[in-house]
């Protein structure tokens, strides 16, 4: 009897152990499984941060780190992007929803040395909210071994700088101490010259003091002139007014000076090619002229033509040649025909009968 109850004693302690272990790794491996809203985040390294680390929404424990995965930069269709490092967090899905697109994920590390965690700013309040599952592009950490190896090249080449230069830092060493001396002496001077002349420089002082207070007296009688400005905006606005009237009435007047201009330009051209009586008149009008002007030159001819004939038989006349001639230069013909128009005149029946 008693070695059964020692062996119930056992049993039940074995079960005791058995739900505590289960409850520690339900407990500290959260086997309860995912909470609901998980990100990918992908980094150019993963610095060293391992599953189960804290994922923490601006300072506030929000989820962990389920996953660390090396991609080794294959293309994610999905993200359209190739990836080194992909880390799978879960996030409460209440804060999960408070997550704007523009959201920052960085890995940091708590403390100095302490464990690495994901520190995640929730981004601007105007961006839309970030979906669960989207892949997100993590702020790469700052890693230590390439601070430290970028600082070494700098410390080497300010050295080597240095080196090479120390004749020339030295001098501008000195020479700064010389101007620090000589910056010194014109303080020096700059004092014992305002301690000299301390009452010419309460006299400018006091003509200063003088000058504000009348520039304040003219600010004064500007501002009772001007008044509340009413009537200052009034001739603006009368001006405004004016100034529209005016560009409406230029903006004809313009347009038919460019059209004038135009017509001239155009004219202009056409004398440049063409007899200016052609261009003025037309086509129609300038071959009408010219017409005219050849029937006028025709005439012309033909007048000249008869004062020709005419000066012709003149000159034949006074040479006596030809009828005309002969009758006006013979005397004998001319004192006949002389007579008989004077019998004519006396015994006008002659004509009609003869003796």
């Amino acid at each position: 009897m008693k070695e059964k109850s020692i062996e119930v004693k056992v049993g039940a302690l074995v079960l005791v152990c058995a739900a505590l272990l289960i409850g520690f790794i339900f407990v500290l491996g959260d086997i309860g499984g995912s909470s609901g809203f998980q990100l990918p985040i992908d980094y150019n390294t993963a610095s060293d941060v391992k599953p189960g680390a804290p994922v923490k929404i601006a300072g506030v424990s929000s989820g962990k780190v389920t996953g660390v995965e090396y991609w080794g930069g294959k293309l994610d269709p999905k993200a359209g992007r190739r990836v080194t490092v992909r880390v799978l967090v879960d996030i409460d899905p209440e804060k999960g929803k408070t997550l704007r697109q523009d959201a920052q994920f960085f890995i940091s590390t708590q403390g100095l040395l302490g464990e690495k965690y994901i520190e995640v700013d929730p981004g601007s309040y105007d961006k839309p909210l970030l979906v669960a599952g989207t892949p997100v592009v993590g702020v790469p950490p700052l890693r230590m071994e390439v601070l430290g190896q970028q600082l070494t090249k700098v410390s080497g080449a300010l050295t080597r700088l240095l080196e090479k230069n120390e004749g020339v830092i030295n001098d501008l060493l000195v020479h700064s101490d010389q101007t620090v001396l000589d910056a010194k002496k014109a303080i020096n001077d700059a004092d014992k010259l305002i301690v000299d002349n301390q009452e010419t420089v309460k006299r400018v002082i006091d003509r200063l003091d003088k000058t504000g207070d009348k520039i304040d007296k003219l600010v004064a009688v500007m501002e009772s002139a001007i008044g509340d400005g009413s009537k200052i905006k009034k001739s603006l606005t009368n001006v405004e007014r004016i100034t529209a009237k005016a560009d409406n009435a230029i903006d004809p007047i313009l347009a038919d000076t460019r059209a004038a201009t135009k017509n001239l330009r155009g004219l202009t051209e056409k004398l440049r090619d063409r007899p200016t009586a052609e261009v003025l008149l037309g086509d129609k009008g300038h071959g009408k002229v010219m017409g005219m002007l050849d029937r006028v030159d025709g005439a012309v001819q033909k007048a000249d033509k008869a004062v020709d004939d005419v000066q012709a038989v003149t000159e034949n006349a006074r040479k006596g040649k030809g009828t005309v001639g002969g009758l006006l230069m013979d005397n004998e013909l001319f004192m006949d025909l002389k007579l008989l128009l004077k019998d004519l005149k006396r015994h006008p029946w002659k004509f009609i009968w003869r003796e």
